[in-house]
């Protein structure tokens, strides 16, 4: 496990942060992640570091102005290998790749307290001077924390502030093998800040997080026999452990080691370490609750990406099963930019200004979609995936997905879409059906998605949006359902014909949206009708009359005249795409 150990040569202050392989981070005074607040000669933004897996990456940026130094010189740029340390200030960054022990079998403690965490809030300090105000100073800390690795910081260093005589701290985390359950290190901190951890008692370990209450362990002062059959955990006296739950159904613990406490006036050493007992769990129940609500916002923070803040409102059940996977019927929504892998080509000097554009364009996307309550599905690069029916029923709002259309299309290709000499900016294609919907990911990580046929047939149809010049498309099953609302006028959509689309063995019937303004529209309905039934030379007497920027007409006439203008024998009406 890599971590990065920063410390202050003239104070106490210091932090250690996880590093993740190949995840670039800045290191500066003001950056959030890995700040140094406490040198001023650290830039806001110094320096970017980047973990291969082998080796830590540092970059100085030209902007900083103090230099960093390895090897007692000034580098710009260097790579440094773990139990190296490098200098910025008085600031000195150590590069550690070491694990901590695991839990270890251990022998009986000569003295074992155990008590629950409301008997502890209850009982008062036996010694007050200095906790109560350790603890407002903790609270104020750990509240203005930015993130978990930053709260779980502080946590640890306040636990070895406010007992004196504890060497080590640790946080563990429940993890699972199999039908198996563990606990093992995932943070920790230490007396000199250098030092890792030794092993800890898995006897306590398991008593507190299986009992969930607090237990103490004080060993007796005597050697060990030379035949133990337990590993001795050096230089500890005693160690406690507290239980948390920090997340929903994720549990961990804190474990607190060190040596013999000092005794003072007639308090003894088990009841001063039942004063550091209470300390520590006062701390742990404030980091705990910090740490779901941190979990929780974050959750909140991902789940709003996907959904309209007033669509989660209502949910009075358990958000992880209300959001599940589940069958559903859906109407979905896939609109994809026009000319982006294009556009990316001819703007390879300028990607960053292209890059903003075209996350202004698919703004105006999600944003008609979540206006409608809809749900942001999946990202396909320069396309996006709504949807409706999920987690709440189609019904709630049965026009969303065709009132986001329109929106998108009157932003992106105009009013006059249907018959235009300006081509769009997007494509739409729209289909509904059953499939599956739901949330899936990790605790940290949330995606949602849906999967099944309407899925892949409203990307097949946004696929038809091009060879028809037309923008907004429909499948049949979209339009029996939209036409079917009562607020919806009769014609509203404009078949434009029968196609097996690549790849799907059901032949689609596809629509767009009717448009009164157009009076020749009612001539290529029938144009249409005798193409279907086989009457060529009529259809194409029909066609050659309309628009030649109407893009449905010009399908049609290539259709034909690809097939010599004569019908085929085995002609059935449908239209054959091979590509998608």
């Amino acid at each position: 496990m890599a971590e990065l150990f920063a410390r202050d040569t003239l104070s106490s202050q210091r932090w250690r942060r996880r590093l993740v392989p190949n995840q670039p981070f800045i290191l500066g005074r003001t950056t959030p992640k890995f700040p140094i607040a406490w040198d001023k000669q650290i830039s806001s933004k110094h320096a970017q570091l980047n973990w291969n897996g082998v080796q830590l990456e540092i970059r100085k940026f030209e902007e900083a102005a103090n230099p960093i130094f390895f090897d007692s010189r000034p580098r710009i740029s260097f790579m440094l290998d773990p139990g190296q340390h490098f200098v910025i200030g008085h600031t000195e960054f150590l590069l550690e790749d070491s694990e901590p022990t695991m839990p270890l079998p251990h022998r009986s403690p000569r003295t074992e307290v155990t008590i629950r965490p409301e008997e502890i809030r209850r009982a008062s300090f036996r010694k007050t001077p200095g906790r109560i105000e350790l603890l407002t100073e903790l609270v104020s800390k750990m509240t203005a924390s930015t993130d978990h690795e930053q709260l779980i910081t502080i946590t640890l260093q306040q636990l070895l502030h406010g007992i004196p005589h504890a060497t080590d701290v640790q946080l563990l985390e429940q993890s699972k093998d199999g039908d198996t359950e563990s606990f093992a290190p995932v943070a920790w901190d230490s007396r000199d800040g250098v030092s890792t951890p030794g092993g800890s008692s898995q006897s306590l370990i398991e008593n507190a997080t299986s009992s969930q209450m607090c237990v103490l362990h004080v060993w007796p002062n005597e050697p060990d026999p030379a035949d133990a059959e337990f590993t001795q955990i050096a230089g500890h006296d005693w160690a406690m452990c507290i239980p948390l739950e920090i997340k929903l159904h994720q549990m961990a613990a804190l474990y607190i080691s060190g040596k013999r406490a000092r005794l003072e006036g007639n308090l003894t050493e088990v009841e001063i370490l039942q004063d550091d007992i209470k300390f520590a769990e006062l701390v742990g129940s404030t980091f705990a609750n910090l740490s779901r609500n941190m979990a929780l916002e974050r959750r909140q923070s991902q789940l709003n990406q996907f959904f309209t803040p007033g669509l989660l409102d209502h949910v009075s059940t358990d958000i992880e099963t209300y959001l599940a996977p589940r069958e559903a019927g859906l109407m979905v929504l896939f609109c994809d930019l026009r000319g982006f892998s294009t556009a990316t080509e001819e703007n390879i000097d300028r990607l960053i200004p292209h890059l903003h554009q075209t996350s202004e364009t698919l703004s105006v996307i999600t944003s008609a979609i979540l206006a409608q309550q809809g749900v942001i599905g999946d990202f396909h690069g320069d396309a996006v995936m709504g949807f409706w029916g999920w987690p709440v029923a189609a019904s709630e709002n049965p026009l969303g997905c065709i009132q986001s259309a329109w929106e998108i299309v009157q932003a992106l290709a105009g009013t006059e879409f249907l018959c235009s000499d300006t081509p769009a900016k997007a494509g739409i294609g729209i289909a509904a059906g059953q499939a599956v919907a739901g949330m899936i990911g990790s605790r940290d990580q949330v995606k949602v998605t849906a999967f099944g046929p309407p899925v892949n047939l409203a990307a097949r149809i946004e696929g038809m949006t091009k060879p028809l010049g037309i923008p907004l498309l429909l499948d049949e099953q979209a339009v029996a359902q939209l036409q079917s609302h009562p607020s919806m006028p009769p014609n509203t959509f404009l078949r434009l014909g029968s196609f097996r689309l690549s790849g799907l063995r059901q032949t689609t019937q596809i629509f767009t949206i009717n448009s009164g303004e157009l009076a020749w529209l009612p001539e290529f309905s029938q144009g249409l009708i005798q193409f279907e039934e086989g009457h060529w030379p009529q259809a194409i007497s029909i066609l050659e009359s309309l628009p030649r920027q109407f893009g449905p007409r010009n399908l049609l006439l290539q259709f034909m005249q690809d097939a010599g203008n004569q019908c085929p024998a085995d002609w059935n009406g449908t239209i054959e795409r091979h590509s998608k």
